[in-house]
């Protein structure tokens, strides 16, 4: 069984991945497709938007339960997920123009900057159903293993010690090959908050014995929130008991 964290980055996207008993490797592909072999079988955690908001849920009710459980200090990390007809426009103007119709209100550039990768995304699902692969968000699973939100941005130096440290505390066997794949590779491929989120997200499939999800399914009737496409939209993450 393996398991696996991915997170988006300048060269495409950055995946750890783990088996029990074996050393974690990464590797840093210019896209999804590039990884197939690696998802099939495994448990895997990627940090990209999966279900879409529409007009029932102009904002994701994970999004939602996600900034709350962040608070002011890192809510704002979690940023408004465009509808699916905003997602398949050709550039940014058609696309707000489609996210106006179905959700009554355009999205940033900055969320635009990343539409081809939830683009991506979603169709490696459609092409590849047999899949698991559950949509998580670095800052959720490092606020729930702190046991509080996080106190500095991850783009600050502040910040990547604050969550190395919570790294190092869960996995301090493994910083010695983290540490390496920081200088093996390029910081115009790959930034080290996003290598810092992608391991995180695999620690987390890995050693949890059970993934907690926002919004709880208790909150929302005991059933998964989808969207029009069947997609489940939550944010999983691992609530330990400290």
């Amino acid at each position: 069984m393996k398991y696996i964290g991915i997170d988006g980055c300048k060269a495409g996207w950055i995946a750890w991945i783990v088996s029990h008993n074996e050393i974690p490797t990464f590797k840093v592909v210019n896209t999804l497709d590039e990884l197939v072999d690696e998802l099939t079988g495994s448990t895997t955690l990627i940090d990209m938007p999966i279900g879409f908001s529409d007009s029932l849920t102009p904002d994701r009710l994970c999004d939602k339960a996600a900034r709350r459980f962040l608070t002011s200090k890192r809510g704002s990390s979690v940023f408004p997920v465009p509808c699916r007809e905003a997602v398949y426009q050709a550039d940014y103007i058609s696309a707000c123009n489609a996210n106006v119709q179905q959700l009554g209100k355009k999205f940033s550039k900055q969320t635009w900057g990343i539409v081809p990768k939830i683009r991506e995304l979603d169709k490696l699902i459609d092409d590849h159903p047999h899949l698991s692969i559950r949509e998580s968000h670095p800052e959720v699973v490092f606020a729930a293993l702190k046991g509080e939100p996080l106190t500095f941005s991850k783009r600050t130096q502040e910040g990547k010690e604050e969550r190395l440290l919570i790294i190092q505390q869960l996995a301090p066997q493994w910083c010695e090959g983290l540490a390496l794949s920081i200088s093996n590779t390029k910081r115009k491929d790959v930034a080290i908050d996003d290598i810092y989120d992608a391991f995180v997200l695999m620690l987390v499939a890995y050693y949890a014995p059970t993934l907690s999800c926002l919004p709880e399914l208790a909150d929302i009737g005991g059933k998964a929130d989808k969207d029009q496409n069947g997609r489940v939209r939550e944010i999983v993450y691992w609530k330990k008991t400290h």
